[in-house]
């Protein structure tokens, strides 16, 4: 209990009380789910079966996890994920297309596609990804999706977290047309 307090930053008399009955906060789920190497989806799935909310509350909130980002691991390589690409976006990937997302490479490149979680919507779309040392622009090249440009001024940290609240998953290696 001493070692799971000092890593995720609480008192022990806390920690003690997480794990008794008090509902922990949300950064210290995330902590949590790191440091105990457990995909931070299922540590919110336990905490959903543990809930004492309505039985139709808690399902529907199974079902949106579920089903909320059709992801799939990959058998082709290790960090990889399969998604599909809901939302119309880059003009070579149709929606319906089946992305295989290396989710440990988030390096930027101009020659490559980056998939993308609508934080708004919650659909995946893909784009290119051009950075300047002012700038960082996700380009659609498509009639139907405007390009959106965001500018740096605090350097990397700053576009890390552009990236991320732009819901950047990773590169794609890979795309599954469908027809």
């Amino acid at each position: 209990m001493g070692k799971v307090a000092e890593c995720t930053g609480v008192h022990r008399n806390t920690q003690s009380k997480y794990e008794d009955s008090r509902d922990p906060p949300f950064d210290y789920l995330v902590e949590f789910a790191a440091l105990v190497d457990v995909p931070f989806h299922e540590v919110i799935l336990k905490r959903l079966s543990d809930s004492n909310a309505s039985d139709s509350a808690i399902q529907r909130a199974f079902d949106s996890i579920n089903t909320e980002t059709k992801l799939e691991e990959s058998t082709d390589q290790p960090g990889s994920l399969k998604i599909e690409i809901t939302e119309q976006s880059h003009s070579i990937v149709p929606v319906g297309s089946i992305a295989h997302i290396n989710v440990d490479d988030k390096s930027v490149d101009a020659d490559s596609l980056y998939c993308f979680k609508n934080p708004m919507s919650g659909e995946h779309f893909i784009s290119k990804v051009q950075v300047t040392s002012k700038k960082l622009k996700l380009i659609f090249e498509s009639p139907e999706k405007k390009d959106l440009e965001f500018s740096i001024d605090s350097g990397e940290s700053e576009l890390k977290l552009i990236l991320k609240t732009l819901g950047l998953i990773g590169k794609v290696t890979k795309i599954e047309l469908s027809f």
